[in-house]
């Protein structure tokens, strides 16, 4: 008779049931467009920004972004984390129905210009991208 190994034990997973971890300082980001707003209202559309000749910059700083860890980030200020989605009074966005405005929402900086920017939210190390943001109305400067 053959010896028959235990079998493999299965692993079950809740999905959605894990505690978003900290980001390590030597992380790098990944993307995602799953909750991506493709329309123009205060946010814009890809096919706006394309027009407006933005879509390269924006794959220039997404390039950048990937292949530099959080710690460079940070300091050069091109991401900013603002842990919540803005109070109200604060922003012309609003929260889509989707989402929470608890998650860790933030934006990327600098994109071709100083006032462009993306907003989205950060769990783990994937950034969501939910809108672009061309004037600056996600979370404005007071001056």
């Amino acid at each position: 008779m053959s010896k028959r190994s235990n079998p493999l034990k299965v692993a079950t997973r809740r999905e959605n049931t894990r505690e978003a971890q900290p980001l390590k300082r030597d992380q790098y980001l990944s993307f995602s467009f799953k909750y991506f707003k493709n329309w123009d209202d205060v946010g814009q559309s890809l096919a706006t920004w394309g027009s407006e000749d933005l879509l390269g910059s924006l794959v220039n700083k997404l390039h950048h972004i990937s292949s530099v860890n959080i710690t460079k980030l940070q300091t050069e200020k091109s991401i900013t984390n603002y842990k919540a989605f803005p109070p109200s009074n604060k922003t012309h966005f609003t929260c889509p129905s989707d989402l929470s405005e608890d998650e860790s929402w933030g934006v990327i900086r600098n994109i071709g210009g100083q006032k462009q920017r993306i907003a989205g939210f950060l769990r783990e190390s994937v950034f969501y991208i939910v809108f672009l943001d061309r004037d600056h109305k996600f979370w404005p400067s007071d001056n």
